[in-house]
């Protein structure tokens, strides 16, 4: 279908160029896809939707460069997909149950958007690396507490540490940790502005 709606442009380098990124991002996007909507079933179908907004796009594509053109590329499939999901999800829970439409509306959402869940994916891997970073004390230390939930008499015989100097050293690993986070983000925000 997509190489159907290429082909109406009348321009043979667009198609070329089209082509081009259709082959060059189709990976990119299917694992971007999948890792949103976790069913490869639509993936395809969510890759050919986003080519589609694209195509619109041609100009916009050309006078990018490389690094912009693929996060531009990479966002439009990421956004694609969230929509896909929120269509299913909208489509899920349009029975009430009972009730009247109006009262539908009092009821509050708990859950998460598929946004803020795809975005504390990314936070958690962010800070599982950032984890590996530190020294094995400070490792075992975060992770007893704040992963395996042990009590500071727990923790204190994991680690073979007085129960006395827990509190103290469970501050460093967090200040140690905070501060490469910090660096970390530093480090993205000074080479996105050299893009």
């Amino acid at each position: 279908m997509l190489l159907i709606i290429i082909s109406k442009s009348d321009k043979q380098e667009d198609i070329d160029f089209f082509t081009e990124l259709y082959i060059k991002f189709y990976p990119i996007m299917k694992t971007k896809a999948y890792e949103i909507t976790q069913d490869y079933s639509v993936t395809d179908d969510l890759i050919q939707e986003a080519f589609i907004r694209l195509i619109k796009k041609i100009p916009i594509l050309k006078s990018l460069n490389s690094c912009k053109r693929s996060s531009y590329i990479v966002h439009t499939i990421r956004n694609t997909s969230f929509n896909y999901v929120k269509k299913c999800l909208n489509e899920k829970n349009k029975c009430t149950y009972g009730l009247l439409d109006e009262g539908a509306e009092y009821i509050a959402d708990s859950q998460l958007s598929i946004e803020e869940k795809y975005n504390l994916k990314e936070e958690y891997e962010q800070l599982g690396s950032i984890i590996g970073l530190l020294s094995e004390r400070d490792q075992l230390l975060l992770i007893n507490k704040y992963i395996l939930e042990l009590t500071d008499t727990e923790l204190s015989k994991a680690i073979d540490v007085p129960a006395a100097n827990i509190r103290s050293y469970l501050t460093r690993a967090r200040r140690r940790a905070l501060k490469l986070f910090l660096r970390k983000e530093e480090d993205k925000d000074h080479d996105r502005s050299f893009r």
